[in-house]
Parts: C-alpha cells; sequence; structure tokens
C-alpha cells in the first residue's frame, strides 16, 4: 500500500460555488484537478502540478473564454504560457522567481492550491484569462495534508 495521497472530494466556495477535485499524489509531486460549478454551469477547470520540492510546476485552465497554460522555466526566473481563445493564442511571459506565486480571482480553492507554502500571489489570472500583477485572490485554509477546507465537504479514496 502506498503514503501517497490519492484523493477527491466536493464541497462548496465561501461564495456559494460548488467546487468538484481529485488529488493524486506521487514521485513526481502532486496533481491537482478541480472544477467550480455556479448554478449548473462550469465556471473553470483546472490542473495544478506541483513538484517533488512543494513548487508550482504548472497550470491549466479552462473556462468559456478559453484556455490558460503556464509554467515556469527550469531556470526559476521566468514564467510562460498561453490563453488560447476564438480568436486566436496570445503567448504570455512573465518575470517569476522561486517566492513568486498565482492566484485565480474568485477561486479560492484554486488559490490555495497554487499559495499553499503561503506566498503572496504576484500573479492573478481574471476571469476573462487575463494575467496581471498583483496580490488579489482569497485562499481557503488548508488542513494538515494540505487539502484546502471547504464548506459541507465529502471525501472518498481514489482508489479501492
Amino acid at each position: 500500500m502506498s503514503a501517497w495521497l490519492r484523493r477527491a472530494g466536493s464541497g462548496r466556495n465561501p461564495d456559494g460555488s460548488n467546487v468538484t477535485w481529485s488529488l493524486s499524489e506521487g514521485e513526481r509531486g502532486r496533481r491537482w484537478r478541480w472544477t467550480v460549478i455556479d448554478d449548473g454551469a462550469v465556471r473553470h477547470a483546472g490542473l495544478v502540478e506541483i513538484d517533488p520540492s512543494d513548487r508550482f510546476a504548472r497550470l491549466e485552465l479552462a473556462s468559456p473564454a478559453g484556455l490558460l497554460i503556464l509554467h515556469p522555466e527550469p531556470d526559476g526566473r521566468s514564467i510562460h504560457g498561453n490563453v488560447v481563445t476564438t480568436d486566436g493564442v496570445r503567448p504570455l511571459s512573465f518575470d517569476w522567481s522561486r517566492s513568486a506565486a498565482v492566484a485565480i480571482a474568485g477561486d479560492p480553492f484554486g488559490t490555495a492550491i497554487l499559495r499553499a507554502d503561503g506566498a503572496r500571489a504576484t500573479l492573478v489570472i481574471r476571469p476573462r484569462l487575463g494575467v496581471v500583477a498583483g496580490d488579489g485572490g482569497q485562499a481557503l485554509d488548508l488542513d494538515s495534508r494540505g487539502v484546502p477546507t471547504l464548506a459541507d465537504s465529502r471525501e472518498w479514496p481514489l482508489e479501492s
């Protein structure tokens, strides 16, 4: 039996939106997947990878506005990606550091995952997939396992 954390769950964000999530932990770190749903409509779905050193490695966000991908470069001094919409592709490139962090406006669950080490967000993903400098983004508290604490939460093992 593995000591890796492999769980799934659901609950509510403070704004009343519903979150469904899964976490697979292994030798390559943690991989989170989640959706945020408002009144039956998907606001966005995300994937975050955290490397074995607990550093942010990749963000993928899909919303009605399009697709966003961000990942730090190996040297840790820049972060790159793109936004894909019905109008085309918009490349993204920002200065970065090992102490930088990302937040997702209006998503305290995703922001908690991205800021698990307590770092202050330096880039904020906006609802229309704009990326701006800032420290915004409310984050949920994390439990002892590093799982964001949702209201009315339920949880299940990914493996039986």
